[in-house]
């Protein structure tokens, strides 16, 4: 599954083009473009709600290490740190991914993906499902047209890191 969490139109432009290489990771889902933060997160635990055990998961979205969703942070923009995701993933997904992306820039190796993880690991022990799943993400800016790797390329990437969840 590959959920778009932004409403750049470019970046949702481009996730959609043959190029982007989101068709590897299945169903393409982008939130829906204009609803408020409350709607959106609705929307993306449904999403979580409906991936399937084995099945790869990618969230798409602007970020840095703190927080995923809009480039900016207006009124209308979305965003969900890494302690929001964290509690939507432990409660949401009920399901094991085979592997889990997050396809946003991030500042250090520190990056938004292994706070998640240890989030996850200190505050949601309950979260079995999540146990052993390897949650990569970027540790530097990426440009919107580089295609996401395929969830079988994840471990031959340089610019992305892995971090195992361990409950």
């Amino acid at each position: 599954m590959f959920i778009v969490a932004t409403q750049d139109p470019n970046t949702r432009r481009q996730s959609e083009g043959a190029e982007s290489g989101a068709a590897a990771w299945g169903s393409l889902l982008p939130i829906d473009a204009g609803l408020t933060q409350a709607e959106a997160d609705r929307q993306l635990a449904t999403y979580l709600a409906g991936v399937q055990a084995g099945e790869p998961l990618c969230i798409r979205a602007h970020g840095n290490d703190e927080e995923i969703g809009d480039a900016e942070a207006g009124a209308k923009d979305w965003g969900w740190t890494y302690k929001k995701l964290a509690r939507m993933l432990a409660t949401h997904l009920t399901a094991t991914p085979s592997v889990v992306l997050i396809r946003s820039c991030a500042e250090k190796v520190t990056n938004f993906p292994t706070r998640m993880a240890v989030r996850l690991e200190s505050d949601w022990p309950g979260a079995n499902h999540l146990d052993g799943v390897a949650i990569y993400g970027y540790n530097l800016p990426v440009n919107i047209s580089t295609p996401v790797p395929s969830p079988e390329q994840l471990t031959k990437n340089v610019q992305i890191q892995p971090v195992v969840v361990s409950l």
